[in-house]
């Protein structure tokens, strides 16, 4: 240090004042390095980070904050900013790298995007009332103009539908067209048709007294997973995606019909 940090008096060692000076500033600087060793081991261990989500609106009032108060629960450290968008906003968060990972639909491919695709099965949902209710699979002749609710005409799972009935020769009835299949769900609870919806948004609303039945033909809607081309995935993140296919299970193709 080119100076004398101790003075012997009578047999002992006592700090001078330039070592009392500098005392402070080397506990900080020890509890600086504890602090980076232990926050070291954490982010190795998943446990401290922030993540960056971009998902669809509806998607973000059914599974997602499930999945997050659970992936959080032995994560005191982690931090998460959620946004919620339509999904071509979302596309674009992610192609910009704004965003850590984004749940979208139906992703026709971007030269800076990475995804993974779940179908997810769906289910034909009503209230209690409707005339329907105590079939144990709908059909499309089953619901042969009586009023239904769609998505809106730019989804390409609308257009799905639509060739469903056509194919069975029944007329689709659309009487109301949404954007969301929480908002479906709720309509269809509240008397104003039957709707197709997926099966995360008809598990959600069981539990309230909708009635869900298995819709034949199949019809699946495709959930999108996308992450950023060129930006590397932390090990939180890896964790979290993980966490979250494994969340999505249940509801996807192939998985048991009970909700």
């Amino acid at each position: 240090m080119g100076m004398a940090l101790f003075e012997r008096r009578q047999g002992r060692l006592y700090p001078t004042y330039e070592a009392r000076f500098l005392l402070e500033e080397v506990e900080r600087a020890v509890s600086n390095l504890e602090h980076i060793s232990r926050l070291s081991e954490d982010i190795r261990n998943q446990k401290a980070g922030h993540l960056r989500i971009a998902c669809l609106s509806g998607f973000a009032t059914s599974l997602m904050p499930t999945v997050i108060a659970d992936f959080l629960k032995d994560r005191t450290d982690v931090t998460m900013s959620i946004q919620t968008r339509s999904a071509v906003r979302v596309r674009e968060w992610i192609a910009a790298q704004q965003y850590d990972i984004g749940v979208a639909d139906e992703f026709e491919g971007h030269s800076a995007i990475q995804h993974e695709s779940v179908d997810i099965r769906t289910f034909c949902v009503m209230s209690p009332q409707h005339p329907l209710a105590s079939l144990r699979v709908i059909r499309p002749e089953d619901l042969h103009n009586m009023p239904m609710i769609v998505q809106d005409r730019e989804n390409r799972f609308h257009h799905r539908l639509k060739s469903a009935f056509d194919r069975s020769g029944a007329s689709l009835n659309a009487k109301v067209e949404v954007r969301q299949f929480a908002t479906a769900c709720l309509l269809a609870l509240q008397g104003v048709g039957a709707a197709v919806v997926s099966s995360i948004d008809a598990a959600e609303y069981t539990g309230r007294g909708l009635i869900a039945r298995p819709f034949e033909p199949e019809m699946l809607f495709r959930l999108d997973i996308l992450y950023p081309k060129f930006h590397p995935r932390s090990l939180l993140l890896q964790d979290f995606i993980q966490h979250f296919k494994a969340r999505l299970k249940p509801f996807a193709h192939q998985a048991s019909d009970d909700l």
